[in-house]
């Protein structure tokens, strides 16, 4: 029934051609947050500032992987923009040369609903001038999208489809995080909602978006585990970005002259003892055409 359910997704995701001069960063689970003990995202916002301005000025596209805000914690999502406007402006760059897309995730699954978008990203509030800027205008967010290389597919979603809670019952999901498991965390209770917290439910996860992709031949790329995958050519086509709320740094996916790789940026104390942040390849790069 999951794996049908995954099969409908397939089939309505937008299509993107790529080629060998395409490059593509890919990045999941930043919880962006608004800025109080809760945001999870705060530890390595820099890390990841410095990641994209890599990225941008390099000329890469941008896909955000699901869950890039936390909507479950915070419940005025004006509070996310205002408290991480810098960050928003440096995806507005990407956004109006055509180079960002943005899936959902079961954290920000309410970007689906077009008045969410328009009333909280497409414009923000200058506290300067009082006025209304722009900034995300005409963003569209997606559950899904399938990169096109040749002949070959790299289907894009977040993951939280296969895992049963996060999914089918979201909502009552985003009841627990805000009123009950969010003041529990104070004294060390975990959310049990939250695969990425669970060995059991992220294996569950894995395997389901593992079957699905060997079953179907196509190269699956997620998030929503906070797990980083770069699987082995031969032994399967699932892949994971990671997150970018790691204790010591953020994970993505690169994809560039129609190669793959898994990439981790962290802060890192050169020779002269200065902090500076650091872009270590994890998986080396592997042709996209080896996986099929």
């Amino acid at each position: 029934m999951i794996l049908k359910h995954l099969d409908k997704i397939y089939e309505n995701a937008q299509r993107i051609p790529i080629d060998d001069a395409t490059k593509i960063v890919i990045m999941s689970d930043c919880h962006r947050g608004a800025g109080n003990n809760f945001d999870n995202f705060l530890k390595n916002k820099n890390i990841y500032l410095g990641a994209l301005r890599h990225y941008y000025y390099r000329n890469f596209t941008y896909i955000e992987l699901g869950d890039g805000d936390d909507m479950w914690e915070v419940k005025n999502y004006k509070d996310i923009i205002e408290e991480h406007l810098d960050v928003f402006k440096m995806i507005k760059m990407f956004h109006r040369n055509k180079r960002f897309k943005m899936i959902y995730g079961n954290h920000d699954m309410v970007k689906k609903y077009h008045k969410i978008l328009k009333d909280n990203f497409y414009t923000y509030r200058d506290n300067n001038t009082n006025k209304k800027m722009e900034l995300l205008t005409d963003l569209e967010v997606y559950e899904s999208l399938i990169l096109e290389y040749n002949e070959l597919e790299i289907f894009l979603l977040h993951g939280h489809q296969v895992d049963f809670f996060n999914n089918n019952f979201w909502r009552l999901s985003r009841f627990f995080v805000r009123h009950i498991w969010r003041p529990l965390e104070y004294v060390g209770i975990k959310d049990p909602t939250s695969s990425a917290k669970k060995y059991n439910v992220s294996n569950g996860v894995e395997k389901k978006l593992q079957k699905w992709s060997n079953k179907n031949h196509k190269l699956l790329i997620a998030g929503h585990t906070h797990r980083p995958v770069m699987s082995n050519v031969g032994e399967s086509l699932y892949f994971n970005d990671g997150s970018c709320i790691h204790p010591n740094g953020i994970t993505c996916i690169e994809i560039e002259d129609g190669k793959i790789s898994l990439v981790k940026w962290e802060y890192n104390i050169n020779r002269s003892k200065k902090i500076n942040i650091k872009r270590t390849v994890l998986v080396k790069s592997v042709p996209l055409t080896l996986y099929y």
